[in-house]
């Protein structure tokens, strides 16, 4: 059984709870600021009400009941804390032999076993080039994707293309207009750009260019054979484009449907909603009073304009619908930022449309929207628009002459050159994605290329810099003949204050990725990897862990080593950053 799980059925009946409980003493469980406090500490103050007690005589009370057992060396109350000492021969012994035993599942909950969440993400628009600012999205819902699945959950990874809208009229409008068939081939999403924008500049002079967009894509909705060829090319070139970002970054969806997909189905949906009632006309439009529901001053759901086209609503209310019926889902995820108001226009018209046409499920209720902060002060070496491939493969660059400063500077020799690229590469997106969850999702970031890429701080390359120093120690025991698979040593030996210091991080691995699940917010795993990597760092620089006059004490260390880097490893796969073996 683990820790956690021990202290928490210990706690349960000395409270004299029932075994359900147990989950939300583990949620409330603790670390101490310093050693000399406790290992774990069990705060009493959400239990004031329920027992009709203060805080302090709660831990009192408690501290009396619980006999020092395999684990649980002994309980002290601390004002309105309990505090619990552990047993630290047997606890470390526990710790380091559940990740020897599971390495790459240590930690993991089958909280979702059974369910299927649906986790849509990313959704660049077609006829464009993937833009630095899609990065959030992909970067954070990949890491939701990875952080559920690791908790049990069957993850359905969708992304939900911008392949539908008026955007595509003015795209159609200019190549009829201007369309080139070499400049479309050579430089693909680039030329549809420039068609888009040429377009735009001349509605703003020409109201009637607006209108001619709008008619074109009517004509594409309703059908038309010419208008959704050309459309249908554009898609394509647009998916290719992305499939190759998608590579470069290690993530694979499930689904590529977007918008276009569900277009045969919108209609039916929006003749549901009239006809039980919850959909209205006004001023033309077809709409959906939802203020009433969500009790405050906002705008209707509109699900089709005065036009008769339909609206981003009306489609995605469609897609959840349809997203229902073909997978029953336990949950239900957006992760689209500053659109608040939009999900929740669409998911209480469709909270309105479940209770008018009796549902036996309320799944509107299962949907959310994760939403994010903006990345400020982005730019590329050139000044121009900020491409997601530019910014990869300056993240590359940089990282590659970095490394190679760092090199020189330490008159240590750089890796292979058959290698330099692929390190630089993984090095270049470490920095950025872990940029990117270094923050809590709702954080408005300032990017600072200097900041990113140093090997020291809270950054990516210092988390695959910490698993870089943990294989070159491998390494190196693996000359002295010095192996771990199958001698751990005497893990006694261990009773440094800074190795079990490191025992106890190790322990708040499973805690930390579940807190992640619960949040939707890759930042508690980020946060975990950058305090595991530091507390290493300190015992590291504290301790010889090779000692040949030392075996058994040297191989116990190694053992140690092994298990923080097997954490570090899954922790850093969660957030789609590479473990690298040298820098």
């Amino acid at each position: 059984m683990q820790i956690t799980a021990h202290i928490a059925q210990v706690l349960c009946s000395a409270l004299a709870w029932p075994a359900e409980r147990r989950a939300q003493i583990e949620a409330a469980l603790a670390t101490p600021p310093n050693l000399a406090l406790g290992d774990c500490a069990f705060p009493c103050f959400q239990l004031a009400k329920e027992l009709r007690t203060a805080p302090n005589r709660i831990a009192q009370d408690l501290a009396g009941k619980i006999q020092p057992d395999r684990l649980i060396a002994s309980a002290v109350a601390e004002g309105p804390y309990l505090n619990l000492f552990l047993n630290r021969r047997n606890a470390l012994g526990q710790v380091l032999g559940e990740i020897r035993e599971s390495p790459s599942t240590y930690g993991h909950t089958d909280m979702g076993r059974g369910q299927t969440l649906v986790l849509d993400f990313s959704a660049p628009n077609i006829a464009k080039p993937f833009h630095f600012g899609h990065l959030r999205s992909t970067n954070i819902g990949a890491d939701l994707a990875r952080i559920f699945a690791f908790q049990g959950w069957e993850v359905l990874r969708k992304n939900y293309l911008g392949d539908w809208g008026t955007q595509f009229g003015f795209v159609i409008y200019a190549w009829q207009k201007w369309g080139d068939e070499a400049a479309l081939e050579a430089r693909a999403i680039d030329y549809l750009v420039e068609l888009y924008i040429r377009a735009n500049r001349e509605s703003e002079q020409d109201p009637s260019v607006r209108e001619q967009a709008r008619s074109l894509f009517l004509r594409l909705e309703q059908g038309d054979a010419e208008i959704r060829a050309l459309w249908s090319r554009f898609r394509a070139l647009s998916l290719d484009g992305f499939m190759r970002t998608y590579a470069r970054l290690g993530i694979s969806f499930d689904s590529y449907d977007g918008e276009s997909s569900i277009n045969d189905k919108v209609q039916s949906v929006v003749d549901r909603f009239l006809k039980a009632g919850v959909a209205k006309e006004s001023l033309g439009a077809i709409v959906v009073e939802v203020a009433d529901v969500l009790g405050r001053d906002i705008a209707p759901c509109m699900l089709q304009k005065s036009d008769g086209a339909s609206t981003y609503a009306a489609r995605d209310c469609a897609e959840a619908i349809d997203r229902w019926e073909r997978y029953q889902f336990g949950a239900n995820i957006y992760v689209v930022s500053r659109q608040e108001d939009h999900f929740a226009q669409v998911f209480a018209a469709l909270g309105k449309l479940a209770v008018a046409e009796q549902w036996p499920v309320n799944w509107p209720a299962r949907c959310e929207n994760i939403s994010f902060g903006y990345v400020r002060g982005m730019s590329t070496r050139k000044g121009e628009a900020v491409w997601l491939e530019a910014v990869l493969d300056e993240a590359r660059d940089r990282a590659g002459r970095f490394r190679i400063e760092r090199a020189e500077a330490s008159a240590r020799g750089a890796v292979a050159a058959g290698e330099a690229d692929t390190v630089s590469e993984a090095v270049g997106q470490a920095a950025l994605l872990y940029f990117d969850v270094s923050s809590r999702r709702m954080t408005d970031l300032s990017f600072d290329w200097d900041a990113v890429l140093q090997f020291e701080g809270n950054t990516g390359p210092y988390l695959q810099y910490a698993y870089a120093r943990m294989s070159g120690i491998f390494r190196k025991a693996a000359e002295l003949g010095l192996a771990t698979a199958d001698e751990p040593g005497d893990l006694a030996t261990l009773g440094a204050d800074e190795e079990w210091l490191l025992v106890q991080k190790l322990r708040g691995y499973g805690p930390a990725v579940r807190r992640a699940a619960e949040q939707r917010e890759p930042f508690e795993v980020a946060h975990y990897l950058y305090e595991l990597a530091s507390v290493f760092n300190a015992f590291y620089n504290r301790h010889v862990v090779i000692e040949v006059a030392e075996p058994v004490r040297s191989r116990a260390r190694l053992t140690l080593v092994k298990a923080t880097q097997s954490v570090m490893r899954s922790g850093l796969q969660l957030l789609g950053i590479r473990p690298l073996e040298q820098m």
